[in-house]
């Protein structure tokens, strides 16, 4: 029995040490090859809440820089809903800004802040030179990306916990929201869980994150817990194909994971082959 318990407090110390490396000293970048020709090579960030990767996000800023992207794309959650002082993510914008191009997004965290501290998210995003698509689209180099901005009622809803009876994204609300899609439109969309009315639009690529990967992630299995409080979501990280639409989802870089680093998506066209 003493055995049993001493190993059972060694499993728990070495689970323990693995979460707090995980969580204080990872960074991974996943690869991801997209069929569409002239895509950038693009970084994606997602989910960044109130996490630091060292003082000003020195080793965020200096991995990003070493994939050499032609295009940075910020996937949402850049902050937490809870924050009020957002000079840390200003200066981080402008460094981005350095190393090329940023496009952003904004999530469920940037909906659920107060007016005064959205309003001055707004702001700081356009002086930093970074291009907010809500609700719009834009052509980078020959390649057209939009950005939904779904409302609040997307993620919530009624219930204990306040997500049942959350609104669904439809091919309606993507058409009032963007519009018709073009060809080979690349689509940033915060929350994967709308992945069919996204392809169903004609998205050739969407680009999302707000599940953290599952937070914890179990072998075999994948992610356990969605932020909707769903055990095991059908998209929380990687590359996913409905028909000839693509979507990538990022684990991204915040909140308390296990099983599941913190994680920036390196995106290129796919290799022609010879």
């Amino acid at each position: 029995m003493h055995k049993l318990m001493a190993a059972a407090l060694a499993a728990m110390g070495l689970l323990g040490a693995w979460a707090a490396i995980e969580n204080t000293a990872l960074l991974e970048v996943t690869e991801y090859e997209v069929g569409i020709p002239n895509m950038p090579r693009t970084v994606q960030i997602s989910d960044l809440h109130r996490r630091r990767f060292r003082k000003d996000n020195a080793a965020l800023i200096r991995t990003v820089a070493d994939l050499r992207p032609e295009l940075i794309v910020i996937t949402g959650d850049l902050v937490s809903r809870t924050v009020t002082e957002l000079s840390g993510t200003a200066r981080l914008l402008r460094r981005l800004r350095a190393i090329a191009p940023v496009i952003m997004i904004y999530g469920n965290h940037e909906l659920d802040l107060k007016p005064s501290v959205q309003a001055e998210m707004q702001e700081m995003i356009h002086r930093s030179g970074a291009i907010l698509l809500d609700n719009k689209t834009m052509t980078f180099r020959g390649v057209r990306f939009a950005g939904i901005t779904l409302t609040r009622s997307h993620y919530r809803g009624g219930g204990l916990f306040g997500f049942r009876g959350a609104r669904t994204c439809t091919i309606e609300t993507m058409q009032q929201a963007l519009g018709d899609c073009a060809e080979d439109t690349v689509l940033l969309a915060h929350n994967p869980l709308f992945f069919p009315a996204y392809a169903h639009w004609g998205a050739a690529l969407t680009l999302s994150g707000h599940v953290h990967g599952g937070a914890l992630r179990l072998p075999l299995i994948g992610g356990l817990l969605s932020p909707e409080r769903r055990f095991f979501p059908r998209y929380d990280k990687g590359l996913y194909r409905l028909r000839d639409a693509e979507m990538i989802v990022s684990a991204g870089l915040g909140k308390l994971r296990l099983f599941n680093p913190p994680e920036l998506c390196l995106i290129t066209p796919c290799k022609e082959e010879t």
